[in-house]
């Protein structure tokens, strides 16, 4: 049941994009991401009362309906504010976020060890309520307040974005797969207990420099180009883990290429969606892309799974490889670099 709760929670969180950047849309990123954030903050008081499944249930899905707006908007956001250092502020933006995904686990276990869980939930309830307020008030209106309405007839008629769209449910069928499968996978291959603790720490870590360089690049030499060589470091991080004879080399080549890439290739896919997309539909634009991405990725745990449990992890980690192949020929396909008219 808890599974099934999981899974629902983190499929509303990739379609709540969608609903998130059409209310962006209309009525402006600072006052829908505010109340994102302060909505999602006040679930988390639902714990406090959390005595049994179905209350908990309640309160995760809630928080995630509400933090599923997020990500949509905050790129529009950038997008927005930062026109010509775009792909560098994204990145920027990226790091910030995979530094917080790697302490967030520790403070949550610090905090649930002395505290109790709900405390855990509760701190960063309250930590989100505060970061509304700071966005409210620090933020800069981009662009006016109200406008009509954005539909997702006007977002698939941008030719563009189609290739973008599918090069992105290709990155969502493998990659929740490949953080699913890991960490099994490395435990059966006998390696240290210090490299198996702290695979997943270390590629987030490597992935804070792939997100800062990678912006950098794309904004001098072109988001196509660093979108073809973060994919293809991605495909061949996987294939090194596959490969490679010597586990802790190959785990560790892995950390190191498929981290950067991964992680890298965000800065310069987001800035693109950017380029292609007017202003008055970007928000929408952003979240039909996270939807496709976290929305349908949440297949990928589920795909990996029936590989593993019918033949064997590795049969898994290579359909995943095969995934993010798939996405490095897609890759090759997207605009190169389009300027709009930031108008409709």
């Amino acid at each position: 049941m808890i599974g099934f709760v999981s899974g629902a929670s983190y499929f509303i969180y990739g379609a709540g994009g969608i609903v998130g950047g059409q209310l962006s849309d209309r009525f402006g990123e600072v006052k829908t991401i505010t109340a994102g954030l302060a909505l999602s903050g006040v679930s988390t008081f639902i714990f406090l009362v959390a005595h049994n499944l179905t209350v908990f249930a309640i309160g995760l899905i809630l928080m995630a309906t509400f933090a599923s707006v997020y990500h949509a908007i905050a790129n529009s956001f950038i997008s927005k504010v930062f026109q010509t250092s775009m792909a560098e502020a994204m990145g920027i933006h990226g790091t910030g976020g995979n530094i917080g995904y790697m302490f967030a686990p520790t403070i949550a276990v610090a905090l649930g060890t002395v505290w109790g869980w709900r405390v855990s939930f509760l701190f960063f309830g309250i930590l989100s309520i505060l970061v509304s307020i700071l966005v409210l008030k620090r933020s800069p209106p981009t662009v006016k307040e109200m406008r009509a309405e954005a539909k997702i007839w006007d977002i698939v008629r941008i030719p563009e974005l189609w290739t973008l769209i599918i090069f992105n449910t290709a990155i969502g069928l493998f990659y929740k797969g490949v953080d699913f499968i890991l960490p099994t996978f490395l435990k059966n291959r006998d390696l240290p207990s210090l490299i198996m603790g702290s695979a997943v720490s270390a590629i987030v870590a490597v992935g804070i420099l792939g997100q800062w360089l990678s912006g950098k690049a794309s904004d001098r030499w072109g988001s196509k180009k660093v979108l073809v060589a973060t994919s293809a470091g991605t495909a061949l991080g996987l294939l090194c883990l596959l490969a490679i004879p010597l586990p802790v080399v190959g785990i560790l080549i892995f950390i190191l290429i498929y981290g950067f890439s991964f992680y890298g290739h965000q800065p310069a896919f987001n800035s693109l969606a950017g380029l292609i997309t007017p202003n008055d539909l970007r928000a929408t634009a952003f979240g039909v892309l996270f939807f496709f991405s976290f929305g349908l990725g949440s297949v990928s745990t589920a795909i990996a799974g029936v590989f593993a449990d019918r033949y064997s992890l590795e049969s898994a980690l290579y359909v995943m490889t095969l995934f993010s192949l798939a996405a490095f020929f897609l890759s090759f396909l997207v605009p190169t670099h389009t300027k709009r008219s930031h108008k409709k």
